[in-house]
Parts: structure tokens; sequence; C-alpha cells
């Protein structure tokens, strides 16, 4: 064996090794994505609990348009389904569900949060037998507003 054939297998042989690392790294990769933004959503949609309970103090009730609120997020509120406000962070969507609750849906995954203002509780709700669902939910610090 000369030079260029050692060569060239160690080339594609490390080529195989990275391209076996990527193949078992991205799913796992887009999962911790996944995670990373359901977690910011409730992050936020803490801080919408939070002010919508400051508004309440204030004026005696919750403010279903969200414009209102003193948010730090900077994201579109506009009329969605049922003529309701509704921020659109992308994935998610929140808006003010039975006048108390803070609802986060996400279009394409089978996962929800629900953030009762009033109750101070924070669920965190899927589809009977998504996976995907159970996974991010189990995933999910919903102990408190």
């Amino acid at each position: 064996m000369n030079f260029h054939n050692i060569l060239h297998k160690m080339v594609v042989g490390v080529v195989m090794l990275v391209g076996f690392g990527i193949a078992l790294g991205w799913p796992q990769y887009k999962k911790h994505q996944t995670i990373v933004k359901a977690q910011q959503a409730l992050d936020f949609g803490r801080e919408i609990a939070y002010q919508q309970a400051v508004y309440k103090d204030q004026h005696g009730h919750y403010e279903p348009d969200f414009s209102k609120l003193e948010l730090s997020h900077i994201c579109p509120v506009a009329n969605g389904e049922e003529n309701r406000f509704e921020i659109k962070c992308d994935p998610y969507v929140f808006y003010l569900k039975d006048g108390h609750i803070v609802r986060i849906d996400h279009p394409d995954m089978p996962e929800w949060f629900e953030l009762d203002i009033d109750g101070g509780t924070v669920s965190c709700s899927y589809e009977e037998n998504s996976w995907a669902g159970e996974h991010i939910c189990d995933r999910m610090d919903v102990s408190s507003l």
C-alpha cells in the first residue's frame, strides 16, 4: 500500500465517523431545542400571568388584550380564533382562556400549557398516547407561577 491509499482510507474513515456522530447526535439536538423553546414559552407565560395579576390589582380585572400589559417580548398581538386576542411568538400562541387562565398552544406539537392566575398553578398537558408531548411535559418546571 502506498501513502495515498492509506491517506484515502483514513479520510473516508474520518468522514464516516463524523457522519455517524452527526446522525446519532442530530435527533438529540432537535429534542433539546424543542424543550428549550417550550421552557422559554412557559417562562414567557409566567411573565404574562404576573403582568395580568398586576393589571388586575390596578384595574379590577384581567386584560385579554395583551398589548395593554408591560411585557418584555415583542411579539405581535392579533385577533385569533373566536375573536380573542393572541400573542404569536413562533411557534407558540398565547391567549387568555376563561378570563383567568393563560393558555399556551403549539400549533404542531401535541402539548400545551395552562397557567391559572387565580389558582397559582401551572399545568403541562398533551394528547393521549403522545410520546412527544409526554417527553416535553416531563422536562418542564411546572411547580408554580
